[in-house]
């Protein structure tokens, strides 16, 4: 009845829901029914970076990871950059700042992706959104940085894209993850 309103609807309530996409792709079929939750899998999450130091971010049987310290120092030496950081992401490096400092002070999206992927949150802690579980929570993550922390440079170049393609495959990665925005692959400079 009051001039200019076409219509009113009540308001709706969202709540987060951290089970969603496990439920979509049934994840926990392949826990449950396979027993299989990412052991000695690697995978490379190319993007802001990741806060190795997040208590979701750890693995429950160090024993089951593909890479350990002794065998990734020995690719550290060889590549000559980059450092062991955790059990849990046993490589790292900042490609775009050409140092080791993984944990991205921005967007965070690195770490959100490498939620989704490994995250490995206490069931208790997740049934209260506490905590965080990934898809694969017992896989390993190579932290590869190819976005700067210097807010006057917010873009990742090719050169250190490449250079953490590569890097990735050199220390076994099983799956290569990138997710750098809607323009990757789409321009013609």
């Amino acid at each position: 009845a009051i001039e200019g309103v076409k219509s009113v609807s009540e308001v709706r309530v969202s709540y987060p829901d951290m089970e969603f996409a496990k439920k979509i792709t049934d994840t926990a079929s392949v826990w449950n029914d396979l027993g299989y939750k990412g052991e000695g899998m690697v995978v490379s999450i190319i993007d802001t970076g990741i806060d190795y130091t997040h208590k979701d971010l750890k693995i429950t049987d160090e024993d089951k990871g593909k890479l350990n310290k002794d065998e990734v120092q020995k690719d550290i030496d060889e590549l000559s950059y980059g450092k062991y950081f955790t059990s849990k992401i046993p490589y790292g490096y900042n490609y775009a700042d050409d140092n080791e400092n993984i944990i991205d002070d921005g967007s965070q999206h690195g770490m959100h992706v490498a939620g989704i992927v490994a995250a490995n949150g206490s069931d208790k802690e997740c049934n209260t959104l506490d905590a965080v579980k990934g898809v694969a929570p017992e896989a390993q993550l190579l932290a590869m940085k190819v976005f700067s922390n210097n807010t006057a440079n917010s873009g990742a170049y090719d050169d250190d894209i490449i250079k953490a393609i590569e890097d990735s495959v050199k220390l076994g990665a099983d799956v290569i993850n990138m997710s750098l925005g809607s323009d990757s692959g789409f321009t013609n400079p």
